[in-house]
């Protein structure tokens, strides 16, 4: 997807569902994804893993790599857990190798203006 201001590929995440609601509140203002991922300060574009909420509109204020056990508790909860072992759980199945010292990127964001 171009960004209309000034034709650059918009940068985009998909978020699960159940997180869209809290995205478009403000509730939700990070994510947190396994690994290295290349999202840049600037403008993004959130879109629900079904397609069925209206995509989101942001503007990433931060890009930060840690540790799972380095997550803050704002960091765990706006992901939906409340421990690093939790996080770990809750992404095995799809990295069967993650241990709390994987790393993540963490993506912080604001309201786009």
């Amino acid at each position: 997807m171009r960004d209309a201001l000034n034709g650059d590929m918009m940068q985009n995440i998909i978020i699960a569902d159940n997180h869209m609601e809290s995205v478009e509140s403000g509730a939700k203002t990070i994510a947190v994804r396994v690994g290295y991922c290349s999202i840049e300060p600037g403008p993004l574009e959130i879109r629900s893993a079904s397609g069925f909420w209206p995509a989101s509109r942001v503007h990433v204020v931060s890009v930060q790599r840690k540790a799972i056990s380095s997550l803050s508790a704002d960091e765990l909860n706006q992901s939906g857990v409340s421990t690093s072992d939790a996080m770990v759980k809750l992404f095995l199945p799809a990295f069967p190798c993650l241990s709390t010292e994987s790393d993540v990127t963490v993506i912080g964001w604001k309201a786009a203006a």
